[in-house]
C-alpha cells in the first residue's frame, strides 16, 4: 500500500472525491460516462461477458443519487480473490484478506471471497463468473440509514498482492418506497472511451486513453500528444472540473537510477532519472499535461472543438467573449510520499514468479493503490464561473510530444458545483459499539496485533495507537 505522510485514509468509501462540504459532486446530472461507462464514476478496467471486473489492482467505482431520508439496502453479485487460487483458499479464511467492499453511504460490507462457501466449482474466468452471478451466487448486501440528500454507493478494492481478482454485477438499490433504478447496474452497456468523450488532439489525430494492463485506472504514456474531453451543458453557477492524476517527466523515482521498461524490461539502469530532473527543475514545460475548461475557444459557434490552438505569429483565435482555463497536472513528486508509485510489474507484490509476460510497461497497480487509499491525493481542479447557462468543454490533454517514459495515469473525473453550506460528506459519527479493526502502517489488516504502532479504525474514526 502507498499512503501520504500522516494522512492514512481507511474510510475511503464514504468520502472519496469530496474534498469540501461546499463542493457538491454533480457527475450524475451533467458528466456523461465519467468512468467511460454509463452511470458510473471512478474507473473500471473490464466489462466482458456483461459484468464488471478489475484484475490485479485497487479500484473505486461509484454512483451518487439525491435521495430522501430513510432506510436503504444495496445488493450486488460480487466475489473477491486476494491472490491466486491456491493462496486465497488458504489465506482468506475467517474473514482475513478481504480487501474489496460494497458500500452505501458510510456503511460497507466485505465482498464475499471466491472460496468462502463450499461449492462444486468456482469461477476462474469472466464467462464462469457471469454464469455464477446468473445463478444468484455471491450475493452481497449492505444497509444504511440515510439522512437525506446525496447518497453515494458502489464497490471498491483497497488492493492486495499480484493476481487479486474482483468481479461484480447486478447492483440493486432498495429505498423506503421500493426499488430505485441504478443506471447500468448490470453493466449491459460496457466500457467505451469514445461514446461520450472526444479524443481529437491538437494535430487532429484521435488517440483514446490506454486501459492499463492491471488496475482500475487509465493512462497516457510516452511521446504522443492527446486530448480526452467532452462537452457538457451547465446552468449558471460556480463549478470545478477535477481528476485524480499525476505526471512524471521520464523514468525513475530516485536519484541516478531509472527502471528500463522498454528495451530491457524491468532492469534498473544508471542515468538521469525523473527525480533528478525534478530536483534540478529541468523538466520541459512544453511536456506538461493539463485539465481544462472552455466555452468555445476556436470557433464562434455553439458546437466547438475543445483543443486550444497554438498561437502563430501573434494570430488571435476564437470568440473574443469566450474563455479558456487550464490547470497543470501535478508532478508525481509534488506530493510528499514515503514511496512513490512505479509503472513496472510490481515485483515486490507479485505471487506468480514464473509468469514473465507481464514485463512490459503500463502497469498502473501501484498508482491505483495510491489513488484509492488516498482519495484527496493528486487531486487536480480547474475552477470556473458561469453567469448564464452554457455549453462548456472539459477534459485532460497534452499538446507536445514528450520523451520516452513520460507517464500520466488518471482516475475519477468529477464535475462539482459550489453550494454555500452544501451537504458534502456526511458528518462523521463514532459508533462505540462498532468493531475495532487494526492495520499496520502498510494498510494491511492485522487480526491479532502485537507490540508496535498500528492504525486503529472503529466505525468512521481512525486513530494511531501504540500497543505495548
Amino acid at each position: 500500500m502507498y499512503f501520504k505522510h500522516a494522512a492514512l485514509a481507511l474510510g475511503i468509501v464514504a468520502c472519496a472525491g469530496s474534498a469540501s462540504a461546499d463542493w457538491q459532486n454533480v457527475n450524475g446530472q451533467y458528466l456523461k460516462d465519467a468512468a467511460f461507462l454509463p452511470g458510473w464514476s471512478g474507473a473500471l478496467s473490464q466489462t466482458a461477458n456483461g459484468i464488471g471486473e478489475v484484475w490485479c489492482s485497487a479500484f473505486n467505482l461509484y454512483q451518487i443519487m439525491d435521495l430522501p431520508a430513510g432506510e436503504y439496502t444495496l445488493t450486488a453479485n460480487a466475489f473477491y480473490r486476494y491472490a491466486n487460487n491456491d493462496l486465497s483458499k488458504v489465506n482468506m479464511t475467517d474473514g482475513k484478506n478481504h480487501f474489496a467492499y460494497i458500500f452505501l453511504g458510510d456503511a460497507k460490507t466485505p465482498v464475499e471471497g471466491l472460496f468462502d462457501k463450499t461449492a462444486d466449482s468456482y469461477p476462474n474466468n469472466m464467462e464462469e463468473a457471469a454464469a455464477a452471478f446468473e445463478a444468484g451466487r455471491y450475493l452481497n448486501t449492505v444497509k444504511f440509514t440515510h439522512k437525506g440528500g446525496d447518497l453515494k454507493f458502489g464497490i471498491t478494492n483497497t488492493g492486495s498482492v499480484w493476481d487479486e481478482w474482483c468481479a461484480f454485477d447486478n447492483f440493486k438499490l432498495q429505498g423506503p418506497s421500493g426499488e430505485i433504478t441504478v443506471v447500468n447496474g448490470d453493466f449491459s452497456e460496457g466500457l467505451d472511451a469514445k461514446r461520450s468523450w472526444d479524443n481529437t488532439n491538437l494535430d487532429g489525430g484521435v488517440k483514446t486513453p490506454d486501459m492499463n494492463k492491471t488496475g482500475g485506472i487509465w493512462r497516457k504514456t510516452n511521446a504522443t500528444i492527446y486530448n480526452v474531453g467532452q462537452q457538457i451543458e451547465l446552468p449558471a453557477g460556480k463549478y470545478r472540473f477535477g481528476v485524480q492524476s499525476f505526471l512524471r517527466y521520464g523514468a525513475g523515482n530516485v536519484a541516478g537510477k531509472y527502471l528500463d521498461i522498454k528495451d530491457d524490461a524491468n532492469t534498473t539502469k544508471e542515468g538521469e532519472s525523473a527525480w533528478d530532473r525534478h530536483v534540478a527543475q529541468t523538466e520541459n514545460p512544453a511536456h506538461n499535461a493539463y485539465i481544462y475548461v472552455t466555452d468555445g475557444w476556436d470557433l464562434d459557434v455553439d458546437e466547438v472543438t475543445p483543443v486550444k490552438p497554438v498561437d502563430e505569429d501573434g494570430a488571435k483565435y476564437g470568440n473574443p467573449n469566450s474563455f479558456y482555463k487550464e490547470t497543470k497536472i501535478k508532478c508525481i513528486f509534488d506530493e510528499q510520499l514515503e514511496t512513490y508509485p512505479e509503472n513496472n510489474a510490481d515485483n515486490n507484490l507479485r505471487v506468480n514468479e514464473t509468469d514473465d509476460w507481464y514485463t512490459r510497461d503500463g502497469f498502473e497497480r501501484q498508482a491505483a493503490a495510491v489513488f484509492v487509499n488516498n482519495p484527496d491525493l493528486y487531486r487536480n481542479y480547474v475552477e470556473f464561473d458561469l453567469t448564464t447557462p452554457a455549453k462548456v468543454w472539459v477534459g485532460i490533454k497534452k499538446d507536445a510530444n514528450a520523451p520516452q517514459y513520460y507517464w500520466n495515469p488518471f482516475n475519477d473525473f468529477t464535475i462539482e458545483k459550489y453550494v454555500e453550506g452544501g451537504s458534502g460528506v456526511a458528518e462523521i459519527v463514532v459508533d462505540e459499539n462498532a468493531p475495532v479493526e487494526y492495520y499496520n502502517l502498510q494498510g494491511i489488516r492485522v487480526a491479532n496485533p502485537e507490540s508496535g504502532l498500528y492504525i486503529v479504525k472503529q466505525g468512521n474514526k481512525v486513530t494511531k495507537r501504540i500497543i505495548k
